[in-house]
């Protein structure tokens, strides 16, 4: 695809670089070099390259600049409807041609499918079969008697309606497994269901399972969580095998879902751990770090690791994290975690990865539909909003529908309570505001969180990106970094240090946290989640070694309890990574996603060393969910029960008020003092009980004061009438 020159040196012909049909009658071609415009249209031919069909062109007009002289984004615009799933090729006169692509055409009504039976469809008679694959030629299901013998069957599927391949097959298929043979513009490819809800090991293949038969006894009395409230959460962040897999965890077994199944486990000194020491400390919710199927571990090596935030399978849980990772033993194992979470009143949130997956090359999606689930730009590249590679592009109806379908089938076949949701701002506004309003729909008390930020640059659009302060009025949480980094200092530098380690011109960041960033981001206190430290970065015990080199250890605990105890005084939802109440260290490692066990791992040797630490955040989450002073429900509560009192410099003192939100208390006084010196605090008039000081938390009192206090240096302290 060259000319030659008349001194003899070759220059590459034109061409088209990508083009992409976003409607039935429009294209849109990215070309290596500008079109000189106006341009004719008979120059131009989109054929149908087996029928030879030819479908004239009315139009050809810059798509970036309208009115322009030349453009090299050119929209054409056609006479005649091209068929989806033909073979389509875009030709300009003085171009090198590329194929046609069906993208956004597929957004309209006439391949927008809106039933709920995508995927298999299992009774003990028959198995009902749904694929949508609108731009395929041909589908054939691919059936075998196990999940790595030869094929068995091959079932021809018909097209049907909005875009979907149907077929039933009139027999007990019961723990037989399938693929699909999906052919799209030529090319022939064997793709997994995205829809599938069981796998074979490894996710060779999808499996076809009774589900009533994966079902706990009693599974139909099990019940979500009530949760009036989102304030009312303490959320417990944990790693599926971190929580378990060390030797001194006292549990059978270790790294595993049936591990939250054990009760009356032990450890060193004889310290509670597991289950138990999750009801000791008094946590209300267990966020699981990623459990659906992803592409990092391979399912037969058990020694392997990762957290899982490279997702190949949405509907299905890992295998590594099941006694064994053949046939159904993943869902079953999973119901029974959740359903012994429930039963130690426990709710249960799944962190969920729907904004990018594990790889586009191999990827089922681009199987099945090439380049609809996924953003690109008009060159054809995927966008890297999530910084990973790709984005999953939720604005077009059946991705949003994907996610929509995969969230609901969480909650109505695992009961799971919540979901955090990873990099949401890449999910957007659209997407979110359609998942709250749905899962609420099957339970009112859904807890609902996630990152307001992405990973990159993203091609959704910015008024989509749900950033912070877009959740407004939405019931969805958003983390506040702004609290987290004036907490500890920036997580992207360990020695930056924030207002518990030593930095001055924190106060105002530490106000707005304590009021619940309703004058900030949020609409109410339940749209913000307050931390300090989660599975990203050092922990926070590692933040604050790394960033107060100087200091001594009874300091940093010091630092430590007053870092938790701003996350469990503050209005809004409280959330901590697990480990952290017994100073949990990953000797540094800011990134620990594939480091193993030795990094990750929870010692529970740390438990009975720090036992006091412990019982100190024990003792915070106690006094929060006893008291709903500190769980403030809207911006009215906030701005009559909540005051800020005048204290010494580089201190926080606030007072709740009036019985606030239903207290047995009348009056609540808090201080946070991070200075290293001890500081004298004027109380309003009355006598003052203090329940909270840097060794204890005691409601019954620690003594009783009335004028002033003096508050210990590096410590929180709390008082009431």
């Amino acid at each position: 695809m060259s000319t030659s020159l008349n001194d003899g040196e070759a220059v590459k012909k034109p061409y088209v670089i990508n083009a992409f049909l976003d409607g039935e009658k429009t294209v849109l071609a990215r070309l290596s070099s500008p079109l000189k415009l106006p341009y004719d249209a008979r120059d131009v031919t989109v054929m149908d390259v087996v029928t030879g069909n030819i479908f004239p062109t009315v139009a050809v007009e810059s798509a970036a600049q309208p009115g322009s002289g030349q453009a090299d984004l050119v929209r054409i615009l056609l006479a005649d409807a091209p068929d989806v799933t033909g073979q389509l090729r875009l030709g300009l006169n003085g171009y090198g041609p590329h194929a046609l692509i069906p993208r956004n055409v597929l957004n309209t009504a006439g391949y927008t499918y809106g039933g709920d039976d995508l995927g298999n469809v299992y009774t003990g008679q028959a198995t009902a079969f749904r694929l949508w694959a609108p731009t395929a030629s041909a589908v054939q299901l691919l059936l075998y008697d196990s999940e790595d013998g030869p094929l068995v069957t091959v079932v021809e599927m018909q097209r049907a309606e909005q875009g979907t391949w149907y077929v039933r097959v009139e027999e007990d298929l019961a723990d037989w497994y399938y693929l699909y043979q999906v052919t799209v513009r030529g090319s022939t490819q064997i793709a997994v269901d995205p829809y599938v809800k069981a796998m074979a090991v490894n996710a060779t293949r999808g499996m076809i399972v009774d589900l009533q038969r994966t079902d706990p006894p009693g599974w139909g009395d099990d019940r979500p969580v009530v949760l009036e409230n989102a304030v009312d959460a303490v959320i417990y962040e944990t790693h599926v095998r971190d929580f378990s897999i060390a030797g001194n965890s006292g549990m059978q077994y270790r790294g595993k879902y049936l591990a939250f199944t054990e009760r009356g486990t032990s450890g060193p000194a004889q310290v509670a751990t597991g289950v138990d020491s999750l009801k000791e400390l008094g946590v209300t919710h267990v966020q699981v770090m990623p459990v659906a199927d992803f592409a990092s571990v391979d399912e037969n090596e058990p020694g392997q690791y990762n957290w899982g935030y490279d997702p190949r399978n949405y509907h299905v849980p890992e295998g590594a994290y099941a006694t064994t990772p053949h046939g159904a033993a993943r869902i079953i194992e999973y119901k029974r975690m959740i359903e012994s979470l429930h039963r130690a009143g426990l709710g249960v949130v799944m962190d969920v990865v729907y904004n990018h997956t594990f790889a586009t090359r191999v990827s089922d999606f681009d199987k099945v539909v090439p380049l609809y689930y996924y953003r690109t730009d008009d060159a054809g590249n995927y966008s890297n909003g999530s910084g990973v590679g790709n984005e999953i592009a939720t604005e077009r109806p059946m991705v949003q529908k994907f996610v929509c379908d995969s969230l609901a089938y969480w909650v109505r076949e695992y009961h799971v309570d919540g979901f955090r949701f990873d990099l949401m701002a890449l999910l957007g506004v659209d997407t979110m505001r359609r998942v709250a309003q749905e899962l609420r729909e099957i339970n009112e008390h859904m807890l609902l969180y996630g990152e307001p930020w992405a990973g990159g640059a993203s091609a959704l659009p910015e008024d989509q990106l749900l950033t912070r302060g877009k959740q407004q009025g939405m019931g969805v949480g958003i983390f506040n970094d702004a609290l987290r980094n004036g907490l500890i200092g920036s997580v992207f530098d360990p020695g930056v240090q924030g207002f518990v380690t030593g930095a001055s011109g924190q106060v105002e960041t530490m106000k707005k946290g304590v009021a619940g960033s309703v004058h900030d981001f949020a609409a109410a206190p339940g749209e913000t989640i307050n931390y300090v430290t989660s599975h990203d970065n050092l922990t926070l015990w590692d933040k604050i070694s790394a960033s107060t080199p100087g200091a001594s250890e009874q300091d940093r605990i010091k630092m430590d309890k007053l870092a938790q105890a701003v996350v469990m005084t503050a209005q809004g939802v409280a959330f901590m990574q697990g480990g952290e109440e017994f100073l949990r260290s990953k000797g540094g490692n800011s990134n620990s996603y594939n480091a193993g066990d030795a990094v990750n791992q929870f010692d529970w040797e740390r438990k009975a060393r720090y036992l006091d630490v412990f019982n100190y955040y024990a003792g915070l989450i106690q006094l929060r969910v006893r008291h709903p002073a500190f769980r403030l429900t809207n911006v009215e509560q906030i701005d009559q029960c909540l005051t800020f009192l005048n204290g010494p410099d580089n201190t926080v003192v606030f007072l709740l008020k009036k019985h606030a939100n239903g207290d047995m208390w009348s009056n609540i006084v808090v201080v946070y003092n991070p200075n290293r010196a001890a500081v004298m605090v004027q109380l309003p008039a009355g006598d003052w009980t203090i329940a909270v000081n840097q060794q204890r938390v005691d409601e019954g009192g620690l003594g009783r004061v009335a004028g002033s206090v003096s508050v210990d240096g590096i410590s929180c302290m709390v008082l009431y009438q």
